[in-house]
């Protein structure tokens, strides 16, 4: 290879190395703030599969992060709402037909209003009602978990908003 040619091949290897280490630096910072923040959230194992898996976590900061996990709760208990509903199409029973109503109230109620309201509050940095809003699903939750004595087809989903709603509410506080 002619000399004149040795010098920038060189250059650019060595330019492509640093580029590549400093994104490495940097995903490795944003992995410590998922880790970080997910030690404080009180949940820690659901907080860090959770906001990995969301590919928007890489590069987010702290209100970003709490704007993913507030965005998760809204499409777990949406998926949760609409099974809830399926299975209430084929309720008879009128004590079932009640309980199963006051579930989908609850739901709706996170669904449509509490959630939209969390994340709003959090884009105009109401932090306190954010938090408030994130953490009162997990009370409607567990509304609609107090209308049965049993395990329904729809506890392990009511558990799974539950926490994320808590965990999104601890996410939310760390941010004053």
């Amino acid at each position: 290879m002619p000399q004149n040619l040795k010098a920038p091949l060189l250059f650019s290897l060595i330019l492509g190395f640093l580029a590549t280490q400093a994104i490495s630096i940097s995903n490795k910072k944003t992995l410590d703030l998922i880790e970080q923040t997910c030690r404080q959230s009180g949940f820690f194992a659901l907080c860090d599969s959770t906001l990995r898996s969301d590919p928007q976590s890489s590069n987010a900061k702290l209100e970003g992060l709490a704007k993913i996990s507030v965005e998760i709760v809204i499409d777990k208990a949406n998926a949760t709402l609409n099974f809830i509903v399926d299975l209430f199409k084929n309720v008879s029973d009128p004590v079932l037909y009640r309980s199963y109503g006051t579930c989908i109230d609850s739901y709706d109620a996170s669904v449509e209003r509490l959630l939209p309201k969390a994340i709003a509050a959090l884009s105009s940095k109401d932090y306190a009602t954010s938090r408030h809003d994130a953490a009162t699903v997990a009370i409607n939750v567990n509304a609609c978990d107090k209308q049965f004595s049993e395990k329904t087809p729809f506890s392990d989903r009511n558990r799974l908003v539950h926490d994320l709603s808590l965990m999104s509410a601890g996410i939310i506080e760390l941010l004053g």
